[in-house]
C-alpha cells in the first residue's frame, strides 16, 4: 500500500549520491547518506528516504472524479471501492437511489457515478441511510494508481536500466574506427530515454515545456474572469482583489492538477496522445544521446529537486545548443540532443572538470529548491 509521503525524485536514483555524511549539528556523527545543499548553504547530511517527497503527491482523491473518463483504471477503482464501501462496511448493506433506479451493483453504481451527489441512501431494510455520511467517506477515497505505476517501472527496474546502459556503451560497437560512437540495444537506449521523460514528467515542477502556463494565463483565467464578471457575486470573485485571486488560483490547481494526473495516466496505460508518448516519439526520430563520464579524480556530477530538465547548452557543439540534461550518477550524465545516427547511437565522451562543472551549474540553475551532491561544499561542485 503506498503511504503518504511520496517521492518525485526516486529513492533508487538517489542511492548513486550515497556517501558516509554528517548534519550541521552533530558533524563528528558520520552516516550513509546523501548532502542536500540548499540557498548555497553547507551542505546538510540526510537520509535519501527522507527528502525529495510530497505528501499524497500522486494520490488520485476522489474529487479528480472528473478524470475517471479518459483513467479507466481509476474509474474502476472507485465502484470497487464505492461497492465494498455501501455493501460490506456497514451493520447491513446500503444501496443507492436515483430516480427510478436502485444501485446495487458494481455496473450500476459505474452507470451513476457521476450523479453521485444526487444519490439518496437505504439500508437494505429499507430505512433511510445518513447521506452526507456516506458521501463524506465516498469524498475521502483514494486511488494510488499512479504511485504504483512510478513504483513498478522506476523503483525496481532503475539500477538495472542504469547499468544495462552504462555497460551497453563500454562494450558498444563504434560506428567506426577512431569514433567515439557505440552502438547499444535499441531497447535498452529506450529504456534511458523512457527514464529522462518519467522524470521529467513526474516532478511537481514539471509544466509540458510551458503549455500548462499558457492554458492557465490564456484559457482558464480569462474564462474565469469574464464569469465572475457576469456574476452577482462578481466583486467577491473578481480576480484583480486579493479574495478573487486566492479563490481563483485554488480552483486552477484544481484544474491543473486534475491536468496532470491525466497526462501521468496516459504515461503508464495509453500506448499513445499525451504530452509523454508524443515526446518520446519525437526524442526516437530525431535525437542522440552522449553519455559524459567523469575522468577520475576530475570531480563528480550533482543533481537536484529537478532532475530532467531542458537546457540551452554551450558545453556541445553549436548545432547541439539545445538539449535535455540527465545526470544518471555521479560518474555518469546524459545530454539528448538533435541527432540524425538514431537514439541506439551513443557518443561516449570523457568529461573533465571544466565540463563537469559547467554541467553542474546547469543542474543548479535549475533546481527548485536544492542540490544533491557527494560533497557538502557548493565550491566545490560548480
Amino acid at each position: 500500500m503506498p503511504t503518504k509521503k511520496q517521492h518525485f525524485v526516486p529513492r533508487v536514483y538517489l542511492k548513486a549520491w550515497e556517501t558516509q555524511v554528517e548534519t550541521l549539528k552533530e558533524p563528528d556523527k558520520k552516516f550513509k547518506g546523501i548532502y542536500v545543499i540548499k540557498d548555497g548553504k553547507k551542505g546538510e547530511g540526510a537520509n535519501r528516504n527522507s527528502v525529495l517527497w510530497m505528501p499524497h503527491l500522486y494520490t488520485i482523491n476522489f474529487k479528480y472524479l472528473s478524470i475517471c473518463n479518459s483513467c479507466s483504471k481509476v474509474k474502476s477503482q472507485f465502484v470497487d471501492m464505492i461497492f465494498d464501501l455501501l455493501r460490506k462496511s456497514y451493520k447491513q448493506p446500503v444501496y443507492g437511489k436515483i430516480g427510478y433506479s436502485t444501485i446495487k451493483t458494481k455496473k450500476s453504481i459505474q452507470k451513476h457515478l457521476y450523479e453521485i451527489d444526487d444519490w439518496e441512501f437505504y439500508y437494505e431494510d429499507g430505512n433511510i441511510a445518513k447521506k452526507a455520511a456516506i458521501l463524506s467517506q465516498i469524498d475521502a477515497l483514494n486511488s494510488y494508481v499512479l504511485e504504483d505505476a512510478f513504483d513498478d517501472y522506476l523503483e525496481k527496474n532503475w539500477e538495472n536500466i542504469l547499468n544495462s546502459f552504462v555497460d551497453s556503451v563500454h562494450n558498444g560497437t563504434p560506428v567506426a574506427i577512431g569514433r567515439s560512437e557505440r552502438i547499444i540495444s535499441e531497447d535498452i537506449a529506450k529504456s534511458m530515454l523512457a527514464s529522462f521523460f518519467i522524470l521529467l514528467c513526474r516532478n511537481p515542477k514539471f509544466d509540458a515545456m510551458g503549455i500548462y502556463t499558457q492554458i492557465k494565463d490564456n484559457i482558464l483565467y480569462p474564462v474565469f474572469d469574464s464569469m465572475c464578471k457576469e456574476d452577482e457575486e462578481s466583486e467577491k470573485h473578481d480576480i484583480e482583489n486579493n479574495e478573487g485571486k486566492e479563490y481563483a488560483d485554488e480552483l486552477m490547481t484544481g484544474i491543473m492538477t486534475g491536468i496532470w494526473y491525466s497526462e501521468l495516466y496516459k504515461m503508464f496505460f495509453k500506448n499513445s496522445g499525451g504530452f509523454y508518448h508524443n515526446v518520446v516519439n519525437l526524442a526516437l526520430k530525431g535525437c542522440q544521446m552522449i553519455l559524459f563520464e567523469a575522468y577520475e579524480n576530475a570531480g563528480t556530477f550533482i543533481t537536484s529537486d529537478n532532475p530532467a530538465f531542458e537546457h540551452r547548452s554551450t558545453v556541445v557543439e553549436k548545432n547541439n545548443s539545445t538539449g535535455l540534461v540527465f545526470p544518471i550518477s555521479p560518474k555518469y550524465l546524459i545530454f539528448i540532443a538533435k541527432g540524425n545516427e538514431g537514439i541506439n547511437v551513443v557518443d561516449h565522451r570523457f568529461a573533465n572538470t571544466d565540463t563537469i562543472k559547467k554541467f553542474n551549474r546547469m543542474i543548479y540553475e535549475h533546481k527548485t529548491e536544492l542540490i544533491v551532491s557527494m560533497s557538502n561544499n557548493l565550491n566545490d561542485v560548480i
